[in-house]
């Protein structure tokens, strides 16, 4: 594959940068091929030829699968090729075996955004997630209310409408030091376990935020009516199904349950 800015070549080592993390800015279309797979050979150049079509609007990536076997048994994949679209760092459609262009560049058309054009609407989940980066919570509730009313099946929704409930909180209570201190003198304070969890969540460090959402479900789970299961769930919608934390976390939040 040419070297440009919109085709890499994924592996093991940088699936989680290049591609789940890299797909929260511009979709990444990954192509699960090998060396001996002949409708891989078919395949590979439709898809290259599709991506200089679209011109950067998503980013196309080679895994090969005798090279990073780990990404591909994580994710399940059992026949090759298989092509997954990841969005926001979840899978959001996939298809397998060689498919006519046209379905290609339709399930395509169905997740990216339209470009943006003098006088057309910007792009909202753009706007929804700057408003977000900023930490206002009002401008981003109202792009992401704007965004559903005109998109309500839109892929982002569901993981800009959680980053949005962790925004809320943590903005109700910004004072991490005091919220640490809380915990300390009291471990069953719920609420300061909860907004401490929603500010590790707008950092990015969700492994913490995860844990604190598990021990506060193991202490209380009535506290806030469910509310930590609740946002354990949110949590998944941002992190994507595939994501290692999400699935290690399903499993403790079973023991819980159970």
């Amino acid at each position: 594959m040419a070297d440009s800015p919109h085709k890499i070549v994924a592996t093991d080592q940088n699936f989680m940068e290049s591609v789940v993390e890299a797909s929260s800015s511009r979709p990444v279309l990954v192509d699960f091929w090998a060396p001996w797979c002949g409708p891989c050979r078919t395949l590979m150049p439709m898809l290259e030829r599709i991506a200089d079509d679209y011109a950067g609007r998503f980013t196309l990536a080679k895994l090969n699968t005798d090279e990073s076997p780990r990404v591909a048994g994580h994710l399940n994949i059992r026949s090759i090729p298989t092509v997954m679209l990841f969005r926001n760092g979840e899978v959001v459609d996939q298809f397998v075996g060689v498919q006519p262009e046209a379905a290609i560049r339709d399930m395509l058309d169905r997740h990216l955004d339209v470009p943006e054009t003098p006088g057309v609407t910007p792009d909202l989940r753009a706007a929804a997630e700057l408003q977000l980066e900023r930490r206002d919570v009002a401008a981003a509730a109202a792009a992401i209310a704007e965004l559903e009313a005109s998109k309500p099946e839109h892929p982002a929704l569901r993981s800009l409408r959680a980053r949005l409930a962790f925004l809320e909180t943590a903005v109700g209570q910004p004072d991490v030091p005091a919220l640490r201190a809380r915990l300390e003198r009291d471990p069953a304070d719920g609420a300061a376990r909860h907004a401490l969890a929603a500010h590790h969540a707008l950092t990015g460090d969700y492994g913490t935020a995860l844990t604190e959402w598990l021990e506060l479900m193991r202490r209380d789970r009535k506290f806030g009516d469910d509310l930590a299961r609740r946002s354990l769930l949110a949590a998944f919608d941002v992190l994507g199904e595939a994501d290692e934390l999400v699935l290690a976390t399903r499993r403790r939040m079973a023991s819980l349950l159970h």
